[in-house]
């Protein structure tokens, strides 16, 4: 289910750098229940101590114990530490003291941090100057043992390349009229193999054809796209020798091998004012995994940041969509690519619109110039302005003054929700874009930023 909030209110400050709506607030909850617990938390009569200094607040909470829960939050890059019981992060007390502090900041005074607020933001300092100093190490590597492990890999990805090409083949030499009856088990069993074959990234594009859906009648077209696209991949792959060293690196990270944080971090950052276009929550086998796409204010370019964690441990960074931070990325290596990683990042107090295409035909130009550069992009990111919301049988489109239409995707009150905020009006909109559709994720109208909840698990 989606959700819709907007970026029409700023929260009272202090003197402290945490400048969040209520609607940026709820967006870090893990789910519903914890948005509907937090704000029954966010009054005065739930905490007895609320405290604050410039780099956290914090507070007790009397639940039904003895012992009032502690809370703290880290204000310089939003993160949260409670002594409940919950393995939600951040939990509903956190959540509450956030939102109760937005809502009204008059109710926390100033004070020295208690012992138990300086330990935790110690180990998180430390833990910080840990990862940096990983990242300097210049630990000698055994090249000899290295090079064996990549080669012993790539002859194991090789051989499941082999199966899978044979098997790709079996599938066409059918027909694909029988796919969508037996998707489960006919896309599960080989992408298993991929697994086996130390081939991650095919494995995903097989599970990504899975779940096609198959009661659509562009199931066709979306299946024979991605499986051109993997059989392209495995082509690729076996001719890395003859590629220059940037596709080498895109081939190698389509296939599943993954790129070092370190080698990451020691290339060119850009420096800039980021800001969080949209975010992403799924969770895979036990594992969360958080997605935000962010837009450079400067540069004019489009990132990716990934945030994994598992279960009862905390994200590295928990980015706020609508807000910005100022930080320096560096990219991953590739063709185009957009994922990068933090070098450093501290939540900014400024604001600003980001540049869109003027319309749909600038904004497809762009798509399939992405497309020429890296066929094998997905979620393309664009940004276009003077849209509004059409259809046409059941089929919704967005349309530009020039009254070109690009089939969108979108939940039915997620549909609504623009149109009552728009009145039918233009507005501007962050997209992810693919062959047959592009996926609507955030508006801007009269310069006022919304955005939908996400979660796919």
């Amino acid at each position: 289910m989606l959700y819709l909030h907007s970026q029409t209110k700023k929260l009272p400050r202090k003197s402290m750098s945490l400048n969040l709506t209520e609607e940026q607030i709820i967006q870090l909850a893990p789910d519903t229940a914890s948005v509907k617990a937090g704000k029954g938390l966010a009054t005065k009569a739930k905490w007895i101590l609320l405290e604050y200094n410039n780099r956290a607040i914090w507070g007790h909470c009397q639940g039904s114990g003895k012992t009032p829960y502690q809370t703290v939050i880290d204000t310089q890059n939003i993160a949260f530490k409670c002594s409940c019981p919950s393995r939600k992060f951040p939990c509903k007390h956190g959540l509450g003291l956030l939102l109760l502090y937005a809502a009204q900041p008059g109710l926390f005074k100033t004070a020295d941090e208690p012992d138990w607020v300086t330990t935790w933001l110690a180990k998180r300092e430390e833990k910080a100057e840990k990862k940096e100093q990983k990242a300097k190490s210049n630990t000698p590597i055994d090249e000899a043992a290295q090079a064996k492990r990549q080669a012993m890999r790539h002859q194991k990805v090789l051989n499941g390349m082999d199966d899978l090409e044979t098997w790709m083949k079996d599938l066409l030499r059918n027909g694909l009229i029988n796919v969508p009856e037996r998707a489960y088990t006919l896309f599960d069993n080989m992408a298993r193999r991929m697994v086996d074959a130390q081939a991650p990234g095919l494995a995903n594009r097989l599970k990504a054809m899975q779940e096609i859906n198959f009661y659509d009648e562009s199931w066709k077209y979306n299946l024979t796209d991605q499986l051109g696209k993997l059989y392209l991949l495995i082509k690729s792959y076996r001719n890395l020798d003859s590629l220059t060293q940037e596709w080498q690196d895109e081939i190698r990270t389509q296939t599943g091998y993954p790129q070092p944080k370190e080698e990451v971090l020691a290339g060119e950052a850009i420096t800039d004012h980021w800001m969080v276009l949209h975010k992403r929550s799924q969770k895979i086998n036990e594992l969360n995994t958080e997605t935000y796409w962010m837009y450079g204010q400067r540069s004019g370019r489009f990132a990716i940041f990934l945030s994994f964690t598992t279960p009862g441990t905390l994200p590295e960074l928990n980015l706020v969509p609508g807000s910005i931070y100022k930080g320096s990325l560096c990219f991953y290596k590739g063709v185009g690519t957009l994922r990068a990683l933090f070098k450093e990042c501290t939540l900014s107090q400024e604001t600003f619109i980001p540049l869109f295409c003027h319309d749909l035909k600038e904004a497809t130009a762009l798509y399939r110039n992405t497309m020429k550069l890296n066929p094998f992009s997905e979620n393309v990111p664009i940004l276009a302005e003077n849209l509004r919301l059409t259809t046409n049988s059941k089929q919704l489109y967005v349309q530009d003054a020039n009254k070109e239409l690009i089939p969108v995707q979108m939940q039915d009150t997620v549909k609504i929700d623009i149109l009552s905020i728009t009145g039918g009006k233009p507005f501007a909109a962050f997209f992810l874009a693919n062959a047959n559709h592009w996926e609507l994720n955030t508006i801007w109208y009269q310069s006022n930023y919304y955005l939908w909840r996400d979660e796919r698990n």
